[in-house]
């Protein structure tokens, strides 16, 4: 691959400050180039000119062939890092700043301008007290914001390596980059800086006069005129440089009144510049609050993003507390923007407790002072979200500026009728925690079988009362029947039926001794019966079991009969039981013969009888 500039030749001669002329053909020979430069002599040799030398020439170098090996902000990096890493910013570090400030103010050249901003920039990157030190950059920042304001089309600095065209012939294509102009590089990395120096140190009131209304409102009209470009870099570098500027002016406010405080005097509450240019701006400025959102959405836990949410939040809360900014935002922006809380409230560690509260303490204006408030999103979630960051309190430590902003939230108007809801809950589940579970299969069986059961509970017996009485009073209106099947079952067919003093020495009865098929159908015919019975006890029916009921209260207040104590029990239960004998069965008789018909001689046929006293399998009949 070969790279040609727009005018397809690239021009490899340069002469530098001392009249050195380079002759450079290829990349590696850059590079090469460039280590020669940082080498210094090995025998500690070396003098402070040499050192600044060593220095200018390294500037003047990468400021002539940047356009042409520098292109990308990676290559501008790593020979940036070169510098850093060499002796000179090792042992010389800030002979060299103050060496790089003296000709960022005596260059004009744009192109050397550049390469010493980029050194500065990445050096207070790795260096944080180099971009804390006032007095360094104090002179910088009017430069810096000069050129900010230049001009540029915005199609300039679309693509960072330029607009370019490639056309393939054989195994090699040749790709005509145009490099984009030197202004709107600086005016890049002049954003940078100052969002570097904004964001670390404290500006006073007299500091902060430089940012006039007409440059904060440039800021603003850059976020709209770059809001299609492909590359995004740049127009969230300006909100963040206006984020970190409207956090300076809350900081400076709040000394100017703790100042007026302490001395009791009438002093002049200092404005905050930045919420009154975007006041003036409302209808025009839609898409720094669209892409404040953004970066919120997309920002990752990188020690840069973690800041730049807490200049964000810091702003929206103003805005949402302000009675002329508090519909700023449209609504269907304030939800996604509700999304973004629900998930950093839950997903943040406990090393962001503070980002935490931040977001609580916006949240509570989001959803009663915007559009929110009459518009309910997600609140269920809303709620079991801050429910969740103090609930467990006896297992986990709960910080307690956590709770305190948790129940502010949970306090506003929108969630009282939603918190309701879990109280009902716990009284449905105090009100079932009486109830009692109906016994299983295998416990009404093991209790029916039980020699002795245990007594029933009074309350069960006063519940019962009423259907035994219902089932005496069925039981007095059934009237006998002849047939099998209508004779009254047994109380349980585990249990053999009492017997009195009399009906053990009656002798037993064979006049249904014929019919003991129908017995033994009748019988399965009464247990599929009791099989399709819906009670959870299979062993007796419900007539059966209310009678067993009535029974025992009946024998409570009943005392024993004289005769009934002198006979042995059939069965012993741990209460007796006294019963009424069921009835003897009538005495069947044989029915008269039925004339059938008569025979041709006039005799008469009669049929035979279908039951008789005697058995039929007797001999002789």
């Amino acid at each position: 691959m070969m790279i040609q500039s727009s005018d397809s030749a690239v021009n490899l001669l340069a002469e530098d400050d001392f009249g050195i002329i380079y002759f450079i053909e290829s990349p590696q020979q850059f590079w090469s180039e460039l280590d020669d430069v940082l080498r210094l002599p090995s025998d500690d040799s070396a003098t402070l000119s040499m050192l600044d030398t060593a220095f200018r020439r390294f500037v003047s170098l990468c400021a002539s062939y940047h356009e042409q090996y520098l292109q990308s902000p990676l290559q501008l990096e790593h020979a940036c890092q070169l510098l850093l890493d060499s002796e000179l910013f090792a042992f010389h570090s800030e002979r060299m700043c103050e060496l790089a400030i003296d000709e960022v103010q005596s260059k004009t050249d744009p192109h050397g301008q550049f390469i010493l901003y980029s050194t500065l920039l990445f050096w207070g990157r790795r260096q944080p007290a180099f971009l804390r030190n006032h007095k360094c950059w104090q002179p910088l920042i009017p430069l810096l914001m000069d050129h900010i304001l230049v001009e540029i089309d915005p199609g300039a600095e679309d693509i960072y390596l330029g607009a370019g065209s490639s056309t393939s012939g054989g195994s090699r294509s040749s790709i005509v980059m145009v490099p984009i102009a030197i202004e709107a590089k600086l005016r890049s990395l002049g954003v940078r800086l100052l969002y570097e120096v904004c964001r670390v140190q404290k500006l006073s009131e007299v500091d902060l006069r430089i940012y006039s209304d007409s440059f904060l409102d440039h800021l603003f009209e850059l976020v709209e005129q770059t809001r299609l470009l492909a590359d995004e870099t740049f127009n969230y570098s300006v909100i963040k440089l206006i984020v970190a500027l409207n956090e300076q002016f809350m900081v400076a406010g709040l000394s100017n009144t703790a100042r007026s405080q302490d001395s009791q005097g009438k002093a002049s509450e200092l404005r905050n510049r930045v919420i009154d240019v975007l006041i003036s701006r409302l209808g025009s400025s839609k898409t720094f609050g669209e892409n404040m959102i953004f970066m919120l959405n997309r920002a990752s836990r990188s020690a840069e993003d973690l800041c730049m949410q807490l200049l964000v939040l810091k702003l929206l809360y103003i805005l949402f507390t302000s009675k002329a900014t508090s519909e700023y935002f449209y609504t269907n922006d304030l939800c996604v923007l509700v999304d973004v809380f629900l998930r950093e409230l839950v997903d943040l560690d406990d090393e962001s407790e503070s980002l935490r509260h931040t977001y609580l303490r916006v949240l509570h204006p989001l959803l009663t002072k915007t559009q929110l408030r009459d518009t309910p999103y997600k609140r269920p979630q809303i709620v079991m979200a801050l429910e969740s960051l103090t609930q467990n309190a006896n297992i986990r430590d709960v910080n307690p500026t956590t709770k305190r902003l948790v129940e502010r939230c949970l306090s506003g108007q929108w969630c009282v009728q939603l918190r309701k809801v879990p109280f009902d809950k716990d009284a449905l589940n105090s009100r079932g925690a009486f109830r009692k579970g109906s016994p299983s299969h295998d416990i009404v069986a093991s209790t029916t079988q039980d020699v002795t059961p245990s007594p029933p509970l009074s309350a069960n017996l006063e519940r019962a009362s009423g259907v035994a009485l219902q089932v005496t009073t069925k039981l007095k209106q059934i009237k006998p029947s002849r047939s099998f099947e209508n004779m009254k079952s047994p109380l349980s067919p585990r249990f053999p039926s009492p017997r009195s003093a009399t009906d053990n020495f009656r002798r037993p009865s064979m006049d249904s001794a014929n019919s003991y098929g129908g017995i033994a159908s009748a019988t399965a015919s009464v247990s599929r019966r009791r099989e399709k019975s819906g009670s959870v006890d299979n062993g007796s029916s419900p007539l059966q079991q209310a009678e067993k009921i009535l029974l025992v209260k009946h024998h409570a207040h009943t005392p024993p009969s004289p005769g009934a104590s002198s006979l042995p029990p059939t069965f012993s239960t741990g209460i007796e039981k006294s019963r009424r004998p069921p009835p003897a069965p009538p005495k069947r008789r044989k029915p008269p013969p039925v004339p059938v018909g008569k025979t041709h001689s006039g005799a008469i046929i009669t049929a035979i009888a279908s039951s008789s006293s005697l058995a039929l399998n007797q001999p002789g009949k």
